[in-house]
């Protein structure tokens, strides 16, 4: 017999998702993340630029809600590796990987002691904020010190930089995770899995 897991019908009125099920979806979804990073279904951040809202991160964000924490973190860890065989600059495939990952780990931990979905969000954004501010100071302190300077350029201060990032961060995290929830709660409405 297939396993299978409930998901809590309190904070997400489901039925059982089976394990083949649990592959496909995450599956699917991985492709589809890959798909909108090759076809550029992105927007730049206007105040920092290189930071993009990219529609990629939904797909990984759905199958984490369709199927667990497990699910969503390997639909992302396959777009991170298809973003990487296509030639993407794995640094910059790494960090998104880490922001998705860092928001679906927030809001899972948040989920298992809170059935609320706005502390849900709040878990993810807080968590997703931290984890890349931490990153962003690597990136720029360790790794690549000569594109700080380029940075708060734009920002117009060292502070700022840090500053729109967490906005940055906290926007994408709503944005991601609304948009994934509105389709899960849609697709449960409609077909029984």
């Amino acid at each position: 017999m297939i396993s299978s897991r409930k998901i809590d019908k309190s904070l997400y009125p489901t039925t059982p998702v089976h394990r083949t099920q649990k592959l496909a979806i995450t599956a699917l979804m991985a492709s589809l993340a890959l798909a909108f990073s090759i076809l550029k279904l992105e927007a730049p951040y206007p105040v920092l630029p290189y930071l993009k809202f990219d529609l990629a991160e939904v797909p990984a964000t759905f199958a984490y809600f369709m199927c667990g924490l497990s699910c969503g973190l390997l639909a992302e860890a396959l777009h991170f590796a298809g973003l990487v065989a296509r030639g993407s600059e794995p640094l910059g495939a790494f960090m998104k990987f880490l922001a998705v990952s860092s928001m679906l780990v927030g809001s899972s931990v948040v989920k298992a002691v809170s059935k609320n979905i706005v502390l849900e969000f709040l878990g993810a954004s807080t968590t997703r904020v931290a984890v890349m501010t931490i990153i962003n100071w690597v990136y720029f302190t360790l790794l690549y010190p000569g594109f700080l300077s380029y940075a708060v350029k734009m920002a117009g201060g060292l502070i700022l930089v840090y500053v729109y990032t967490a906005v940055f961060n906290l926007v994408h995290t709503v944005f991601s995770l609304g948009v994934a929830y509105a389709v899960y709660r849609e697709v449960e409405r409609r077909i029984e899995i």
